[in-house]
């Protein structure tokens, strides 16, 4: 199910001005009650106070007293009007409003300020006075003199009507203005994100076919989308690369699998066109061999190429065993020893300390006798391919030297590429498919090393791998510049 970015953003912020607009008439209305019920309350306690004034002693001295009835303040509301009690605590006095049972007030709190009630149906507020002195006293009053409790009562219905007017008015002008506010910020998100949708655009216009990606300048102005473009743009460079990479390894491949089996064919056909005897018969099928030979060589190569890569992509770690990185050199020279004699080439070895590390031997084998193999082929007659193993600091370096040809510079950053070759021939007299270099690369690579080169044309080309090796295992002995430990082979 496919989910909009705008819409998800428009959503939330329509959800959240809606949030904020609701939390600011809820507080907005929390806090006129606050004051309202504070004012109301002022009112409560003003009136009670000028009923405890109305409270007074005759002048004839009698300790008896008596309420001015005349002048209690009119109440407010013209239907459900005020109620009030004030009574002596000794119980000699007391006054009420006049058409009210007093009896509604036996239910008041015992020590609290305020009470809230319901009267005839209407909710009221009655604040309590305590323990108030008559403030009109007369001369020869016995003592005690009496404390008076007043408790005057208003109904709250106006504190109610003001709420919800009060409620229903912000509450339209906090609509009226988060209408605009609302069209405002849409029009805000979908014109922010115009700069993503181009982008978008360019990227889904990206095939085999159109590698072109052309963000606009808004899209790369835009300083969220910057590590997006680079990304994007990085990971197209990539697939681009491989995809040719990829189109040139299919057309090389067939190229020499072509040009192995028209040898192979070619050979077939010589060999059963005129009548031969036993001898050349013989002959005719030792070189079909030869040819099967070099066929099979070059798809083992393309199969091995294809595991180690696969191998190194897949990030697969298998159970591998401590390797010693000299013996691997050793066998290594070994093997390639005939092709060394053949070509009349002299191989040497020197090594220092004893690094060793997880590594499939055959593995390591197969890179030397590469490096080596291409030092060989490409070295003059009588001259010497020298390869040297030295570590330090967790870091073996295997470097294979050779004082032959060389690589042309324009060449060199491309003879680790599959089917690359110095020589541009393909014919059985140059040797090799051009998957050495490429195999060794990978290898090397798969167990976290590195490889480069270093040529002059004429002069010689120096490949150096270095290798992650055990820490524990390198012991580099010191020697005197005659003779010592170190680990020496030359093979004629």
């Amino acid at each position: 199910m496919n989910k909009s970015l705008t819409r998800r953003l428009i959503v939330a912020v329509v959800v959240s001005q809606l949030l904020l607009a609701a939390g600011l008439v809820i507080v907005s209305i929390l806090f006129s009650r606050y004051y309202l019920q504070s004012a109301f309350d002022i009112y409560l306690e003003g009136r009670a106070l000028s009923l405890a004034a109305l409270v007074y002693y005759p002048d004839n001295g009698r300790p008896t007293l008596l309420f001015d009835a005349s002048k209690i303040p009119p109440s407010t509301h013209v239907i459900h009007k005020d109620v009030f009690s004030v009574r002596s605590d000794d119980g000699a006095f007391e006054a009420h409003k006049e058409g009210y049972d007093p009896a509604i007030f036996k239910g008041i709190p015992s020590s609290a300020h305020y009470w809230d009630f319901d009267l005839d149906g209407e909710p009221y507020r009655a604040i309590i006075l305590r323990n108030v002195a008559v403030l009109d006293t007369e001369a020869g009053i016995p003592p005690p003199v009496p404390k008076l409790t007043v408790i005057y009562a208003a109904p709250t219905m106006d504190i109610a009507q003001g709420l919800a007017g009060l409620a229903a008015s912000m509450s339209s002008t906090t609509l009226l203005l988060l209408i605009p506010t609302l069209v405002l910020a849409i029009w805000s998100i979908r014109r922010r994100l115009m700069p993503l949708h181009e982008l978008a655009v360019q990227a889904r216009a990206v095939s085999v076919s159109n590698w072109e990606f052309r963000p606009s300048e808004n899209a790369r102005e835009t300083t969220e989308l910057e590590p997006l473009i680079a990304a994007i743009e990085t990971v197209l460079e990539g697939l681009r690369g491989a995809f040719k990479r990829q189109r040139e390894f299919i057309g090389d491949a067939a190229h020499e699998l072509k040009t192995s089996h028209a040898i192979l064919k070619s050979g077939l056909q010589a060999t059963l066109n005129l009548p031969r005897t036993s001898e050349e018969y013989r002959r005719g099928l030792l070189e079909l061999s030869e040819d099967s030979d070099r066929l099979e060589e070059l798809l083992n190569r393309m199969l091995r190429l294809a595991r180690v890569e696969q191998w190194a992509e897949d990030g697969i770690r298998r159970d591998l065993d401590i390797t010693d990185l000299a013996s691997t050199c050793e066998m290594a020279i070994a093997r390639i020893s005939g092709l060394a004699s053949a070509r009349n080439v002299r191989v040497t070895f020197s090594s220092e300390g004893t690094p060793q590390m997880r590594a499939d031997a055959a593995d390591l084998e197969l890179v030397w006798i590469n490096l080596l193999e291409n030092a060989v082929q490409h070295s003059y007659p009588d001259s010497v391919v020298q390869i040297s193993l030295r570590a330090a600091d967790g870091i073996a370096n295997v470097c294979v030297k050779d004082t032959g040809s060389g690589v042309a510079e324009a060449d060199l950053p491309h003879i680790f590429e599959r089917f690359r070759r110095g020589d541009p021939s393909r014919s059985r007299a140059t040797g090799g498919f051009g998957l050495g270099l490429a195999i060794a690369k990978s290898i090397v690579e798969a167990y976290g090393g590195e490889i480069t080169a270093q040529s002059k044309l004429g002069e010689g080309t120096q490949i150096s791998v270095i290798l992650p090796v055990e820490r524990s295992s390198i012991t580099p002995v010191a020697s005197p510049p005659s003779s010592g430990s170190n680990h020496n082979l030359s093979l004629p």
